[in-house]
């Protein structure tokens, strides 16, 4: 990513010492040698807009759309320094829309239309570098069967707060040399506009240009209103309706009344505050939105797989794992314990991303053959109390023995279990429908949180980011996935991995209580955190408390474990499960650890003999200590773009670096009918010590319980 952003990066430099470049209006290639380029020293957005009559009926969209409801003067804001990223329509795109919608020209859209189509097209990239064409192919994955197209999205939500869809297609054109380029791949968005690739990446003051052929369609429906008009939906779209989820779903949009308190804001947005030994750019977020993802399973999947036609049938679908009386049309389905309304509840989750970013790569080793890595995510559904497994199936040695397609979703997918059965659980569709607070996608079959769900797929190492406790963090963009982006500096203000304070009343169900402050620091690959991210509890004043609540899982004995790195300033603190303390306080530094942990790498661990092996290992989890995840590692310097890369130039696992352990906090009893809260309170806090709280891992005592061969805990 460096390399593709230094000829921009040059191209600054330039105007800053020569002080007098010449005007190419044809914009500046990203394959043209740095040295030729020529830019209007000083030219914006605006002024590209203005100044190439290709776009002037685009510039007319801009400008109407100050006239909208919002009110936001788009030309204004385009004329500023910045990063934009933006899909221009050609007048010939705008004029065949204005033929299709009826329009007799521009004047003819309402405003708020305007507005729409312009914000669409746009992305405002803040403080990171806007994107090039380049950087746009990245954010595609290589499908497993090369005559498909490979596909994706741009995870930076466009200024209408959706997500553009990317596909490769091929396309013909005469580059800027006159030379005739045929079927050379080129990308579409949103299956409209396709870029051309000969006007690409033209450069200006404060972003990039791609000039597209089509205008980018973007509904302002909801996900329920959206999905009711899919054909093959309509026993799902059915479903949601009597239950009253579509409801929930189409009126929770955007938090009016949130307002970071003005004391917060001025003290921690934009400035650099100390936590963890290291300085970190921080901000306070903004607005407060809710998204909404659907699952849903289309008509013709319902009738052949389950015999499923009507409403009544779906219930006693239903009724078969969750028990119930007989169907009744007067039955409420709208209750919670009801049974249709828990199967379709299970299908939504309260919050929305790009397909590629609801798991992470980030420091997972994703290239592991001999063995089962995929990265996984647990959260939290609507149906009230129930967990849903989430895995981007990655591992070649599972897709060789099971099937399945190569970095696609699955729900409830057991790997790694504890029978000898194998779910390949149900296959999420790449494409999706985008609506105006989530999106819905298409499933290849039902999936339940019955009892048969609970012995297999949770009968297992439940490790989750703790991220996926706060779907907040996810439904306003606030994590970071370092895949695309190199390593920056915390200290850096313009890097993409940003740090966000969280003040109280942001994250639903999260309390600080003193005067600590709750720091999530943005993933970076070179990070000794799970996942690249993390979360601090951080006191200028010496004392921290917080309460929060875990994901639901079956009834039963678990371990509750947290994945954190220690380090000298780090501090001590008492946790607490259900307001009950448990054990001694917790000290996260770094002091005498090895021997206080009985801590052997696993590298050095595998050169023993078996017997030797498992004693020293079973001294250490008797201690309560375990290694890190062999399946997790960390790179030093420059960041890398996803795991296979990052192995490839060398990494540091997680389970042969001291500093990156799990700690029992507890051994407890959980009931899957109550939810369960963690507290953290400080004991000795002085000079702004932190705890880190990177993950957690929920371990049944059919996992823990069992040492030696077989069935034993692997290390990953």
């Amino acid at each position: 990513m460096i390399m593709k952003h230094c000829n921009k990066i040059y191209t600054w430099l330039v105007i800053a010492l020569s002080g007098i470049i010449l005007v190419n209006l044809t914009g500046c290639s990203d394959d043209i040698p740095a040295g030729t380029y020529y830019v209007k020293k000083g030219q914006m957005m605006s002024d590209y807009l203005s100044n190439h009559e290709n776009f002037s009926q685009f510039k007319a969209i801009v400008e109407k759309a100050a006239q909208s409801t919002r009110g936001t003067n788009l030309m204004d804001l385009l004329s500023t320094r910045g990063q934009f990223t933006c899909f221009a329509p050609t007048n010939a795109a705008v004029d065949a829309y204005l033929a299709a919608n009826g329009f007799q020209s521009v004047e003819q859209i309402p405003a708020d239309l305007c507005d729409t189509i312009a914000r669409t097209h746009l992305i405002n990239n803040g403080t990171s570098l806007a994107y090039i064409l380049a950087d746009i192919e990245d954010f595609m994955s290589d499908p497993d069967d090369p005559s498909e197209s490979r596909r994706g999205d741009i995870p930076k939500a466009n200024m209408n707060d959706r997500y553009l869809s990317l596909i490769e297609v091929p396309y013909s054109y005469v580059d800027r040399d006159g030379k005739v380029v045929d079927n050379e791949p080129t990308i579409q968005l949103n299956e409209s506009g396709i870029v051309l690739k000969e006007l690409a990446n033209d450069t200006v003051e404060n972003g990039y240009v791609h000039p597209i052929n089509g205008v980018l369609i973007s509904s302002n429906k909801t996900v329920a209103a959206l999905l009711a008009e899919e054909e093959n939906l309509k026993l799902f779209a059915a479903a949601l309706e009597v239950t009253g989820l579509n409801n929930l779903i189409a009126t929770k949009i955007q938090d009016d009344t949130w307002n970071p308190d003005a004391d917060i804001y001025e003290e921690y947005n934009g400035k650099r505050i100390y936590s963890g030994a290291q300085w970190n750019y921080c901000y306070v977020p903004q607005s407060r939105k809710f998204k909404f993802t659907v699952f849903a399973c289309p008509d013709d999947i319902l009738a052949e797989k389950y015999s499923i036609t009507d409403l009544e049938s779906m219930y006693n679908y239903a009724r078969s794992i969750y028990g119930g009386p007989a169907y009744s049309s007067t039955l409420d389905f709208k209750a919670k314990d009801n049974p249709l309304h828990r199967l379709v509840a299970y299908h939504c989750l309260p919050f929305a991303v790009t397909y590629d970013h609801y798991t992470s790569i980030c420091t997972i080793r994703t290239n592991e053959t001999a063995s089962f890595v995929n990265p996984t995510e647990w959260y939290s559904t609507l149906d009230t109390l129930t967990t849903v497994k989430m895995t981007r199936l990655m591992s070649a040695k599972e897709i060789a023995t099971y099937g399945g397609v190569s970095g696609d979703l699955y729900l409830n997918r057991s790997d790694n279990n504890r029978s000898n059965a194998h779910w390949t659980g149900v296959h999420v569709n790449r494409q999706s429908k985008e609506a105006r607070n989530g999106t819905f996608f298409i499933v290849d079959g039902l999936i339940d949180y019955g009892e048969d769900t609970k012995n297999e797929i949770f009968n297992t190492r439940i490790r989750f980011d703790m991220i996926d406790c706060f779907p907040e963090m996810l439904s306003n963009d606030l994590r970071n996935y370092e895949e695309t982006h190199t390593t920056t500096s915390s200290e850096d203000p313009d890097s993409p991995a940003r740090n966000y304070i969280l003040p109280n009343g942001y994250l639903d169900d999260v309390k600080v209580n003193s005067d600590g402050f709750f720091l999530y620091q943005g993933a970076r690959n070179s990070y000794w955190s799970y996942e690249g991210d993390e979360f601090n509890l951080c006191s200028d004043k010496n004392t921290y408390d917080i309460e929060f609540y875990l994901p639901s899982v079956p009834s039963g004995t678990y371990q509750i474990r947290l994945g954190f790195a220690d380090m000298d300033t780090r501090g001590i603190c008492q946790f607490y499960l259900d307001d009950v303390s448990q054990g001694i306080p917790f000290d996260e530094r770094s002091n005498n650890f090895e021997r206080r942990t009985g801590y052997v790498s696993l590298n050095t661990l595998e050169s023993y003999d078996e017997e030797r092996r498992e004693a020293t290992k079973k001294n250490m989890h008797n201690l309560g200590w375990y290694h890190g995840p062999k399946a997790a590692f960390s790179v030093s310097g420059t960041g890398h773009k996803d795991g296979r890369e990052a192995l490839m130039q060398g990494g540091t696992k997680f389970c042969d670096n001291p500093r990156t352990v799990r700690y029992v906090l507890c051994t407890a009893d959980l009931d899957e009918n109550i939810r369960h809260k963690i507290r953290i309170k400080s004991v000795w806090a002085v000079g702004n010590a932190l705890v880190m709280m990177d993950y957690f891992e929920l371990v049944p005592k059919s996992v823990y319980g069992v040492e030696g061969e077989g069935k034993a805990e692997d290390d990953y």
